[in-house]
């Protein structure tokens, strides 16, 4: 068996599971495995000192540096930031080596397929919990279905990453397991595009936290949930071309969204300009987005435009209030002196609250529901997926991005994955072998089948 070399870029949050496994698999394949991370510590304690694996410090955003990296590589795994993967593309087609990302596929990447393909290389996105196992269970799921003689009337889809239950001690009910700006920016700038009974449905940025939809998860309980960027691409993805009703969405905890809508709102979610760098405090980066004729105190502004503008009710107008004194924004707590936008200000303050703390336990949960006529009959059939994450470092959502990419890894380096171009995982040569192992690392559905459920937009 002739040796495989294996680039890995970046070695954060979302590594763990994958390079353990490439790790596990290394010497009964003849893998030699590059990890590469901008911090030396974070890449030689992910090669944990293994025969087949050596650790590169190495700044990641230099073209040539990258270039060097890339060669005589068989495939690179990139857990770079999404933004930086055409560059990586670009630089492995030069290099004739393969890609693997857990990154949704840009029309940057897509314009490359031709390329790809004439030089025999597989550049294989969107393979990790969400994008990824999400593809790979729906099309199973709608396989089955339709093999049975069903024909689909609706699909929606949902994902969270969320913080276990006996480790939610915070009025937001939230904890980042995932990549932080990402969050903050949910949603932005919208709208948010999906299919409802036939026709196209806009949800503007300014309601899509302020409009819910409230779901009971079986074996989990009731979640809310906001509309992603945009399902409709998804008609034709799944060959759901026709389905009067399709639906991808995100799972947060109930309170989260209420008290989201309100930073919306106010404008503290923005990231398209920057505030001027000064002495601020929290509080007074409150202030800033507060209207001026509710007064100097921050916390009875608030309250007004809570009350006033947004319409809540006491109780859930109390419990927002509680969320903002949660974060110290009504406190004169230092924020640094620079430029950034309200955004990238935002986002250093709730990673001092929501950080996972090291005996934190985060949680995954994916929930479809397909509504289909059989026989005259109007079912819906739901598959869920629930994991818990052992610690802060082997996360639920390490363990759900990383296992799909390394499995694909080795089942592409052994042969088993014969597509060239530009794919995600809805091939069922790709997704059934995956998730078959995935399986056997405790990832798996339950499924119910029922009468249709009721109308997840009538309340």
């Amino acid at each position: 068996m002739a040796e495989s070399s294996i680039l890995v870029l970046g070695a954060g949050r979302s590594a763990t599971y994958l390079i353990d496994y490439l790790l596990e698999h290394a010497a009964q394949n003849q893998w030699i495995i590059t990890i590469a991370d901008l911090h030396a510590e974070a890449a030689e304690r992910a090669a944990r000192g293994h025969s087949q694996a050596r650790a590169v410090a190495a700044d990641l955003a230099d073209e040539n540096i990258l270039q060097e990296l890339l060669k005589n590589q068989k495939l690179v795994v990139s857990l770079l930031p999404a933004d930086k993967h055409p560059v990586v593309a670009r630089l492995a087609l030069q290099q004739n080596v393969s890609l693997f990302t857990a990154s949704y596929v840009s029309a940057e990447m897509q314009k490359l397929d031709d390329q790809v393909k004439r030089a025999g290389l597989l550049f294989l996105n969107e393979l990790g919990c969400d994008p990824g196992i999400d593809h790979m269970s729906t099309m199973e799921l709608l396989g089955q279905l339709t093999a049975e003689g069903a024909r689909i009337t609706g699909f929606y889809s949902f994902t969270g990453g969320l913080i276990a239950a006996e480790c939610d001690n915070q009025p937001w009910h939230y904890k980042f397991s995932w990549n932080p700006r990402n969050v903050v920016l949910a949603g932005s700038p919208g709208p948010a595009q999906y299919r409802y009974q036939h026709s196209t449905r806009q949800l503007p940025y300014a309601r899509i936290f302020r409009e819910p939809i409230r779901i009971n998860v079986p074996g989990v309980g009731h979640l809310d949930a906001y509309p992603n960027r945009d399902s409709l691409p998804y008609t034709t993805l799944y060959g759901l071309k026709d389905v009067p009703t399709l639906l991808r969405a995100t799972f947060r905890y109930p309170d989260y969204m209420q008290g989201w809508s309100a930073l919306v709102h106010l404008g503290l979610t923005l990231n398209h300009y920057q505030l001027q760098a000064k002495t601020r405090t929290r509080r007074d980066l409150l202030v800033e987005f507060l209207p001026p004729q509710y007064g100097k105190d921050p916390k009875g502004a608030l309250e007004r435009v809570l009350k006033t503008d947004l319409g809540y009710p006491s109780d859930q107008m109390n419990k927002i209030l509680n969320q903002f004194e949660s974060i110290g924004l009504f406190d004169p707590i230092p924020l640094p002196n620079i430029s950034a936008t309200p955004a990238e200000f935002l986002e250093h303050i709730l990673l001092t609250h929501w950080s996972l703390d090291s005996s934190d336990r985060d949680r995954v949960v994916m929930h479809h529901r397909v509504d289909y006529e059989y026989n005259g009959a109007l079912r819906s059939r739901t598959s869920t997926l629930d994991i818990i994450g052992e610690d802060a470092t082997r996360t639920a959502m390490a363990k759900t991005v990383g296992l799909p990419l390394a499995i694909a890894v080795r089942l592409f380096l052994q042969g088993q994955i014969p597509s060239l171009g530009v794919h995600i995982p809805i091939l069922q040569e790709i997704y059934k072998p995956i998730l078959q192992e995935l399986s056997a690392y405790g990832v798996h559905f339950s499924e119910s089948d029922t009468e249709q459920l009721q109308d997840l937009f009538i309340s």
